[in-house]
């Protein structure tokens, strides 16, 4: 790939692989295990999970292990912190009280910008290799080889 590609796939590329996502409040209460949430955290809850999360966090998101009315336990995801800060996870097990989570909405993979951003990726590299001279298609050489002996 030619250098001055990676820096602008840099750029571009996680912005529309977040495109990929739509978000929408959840219908229910408690949310069934494997529900993908995000959830802004409350003032009382950036004390009591400090702990757990580090210092200020303001925004998590995991997918829900277990959950009832007093309690949600979240494979984390990722943490957004104050000042811009966000921290990615690896699915390690956080139990949330309740009161320390608001405005929880789902996140859902949607297929269709997904095969969109697929194929404009697709197409982009295609036409950046013939671009560049990567794929096929390039005239013959000036000088033919010599001929065997």
């Amino acid at each position: 790939m030619h250098l001055k590609l990676v820096p602008l796939l840099a750029v571009w590329l996680p912005p529309l692989l977040g495109a990929c996502y739509s978000q929408r409040p959840l219908t229910m209460p408690v949310p069934a295990p494997g529900t993908r949430i995000v959830a802004q955290v409350t003032d009382s809850g950036v004390l009591a999970m400090t702990t757990a999360l580090g210092s200020g966090p303001v925004a998590v998101e995991g997918v829900v292990a277990a959950a009832d009315a007093s309690s949600w336990d979240l494979r984390m995801v990722r943490v957004d912190y104050r000042g811009g800060a966000s921290i990615l996870w690896n699915r390690e097990l956080v139990s949330f009280p309740r009161s320390t989570l608001t405005h929880a909405t789902e996140r859902r993979l949607d297929r269709g910008k997904s095969w969109f951003v697929a194929g404009a990726v697709v197409a982009t590299a295609v036409l950046a290799a013939r671009v560049f001279g990567a794929l096929g298609g390039g005239g013959g050489s000036e000088n033919p080889p010599p001929p065997p002996n």
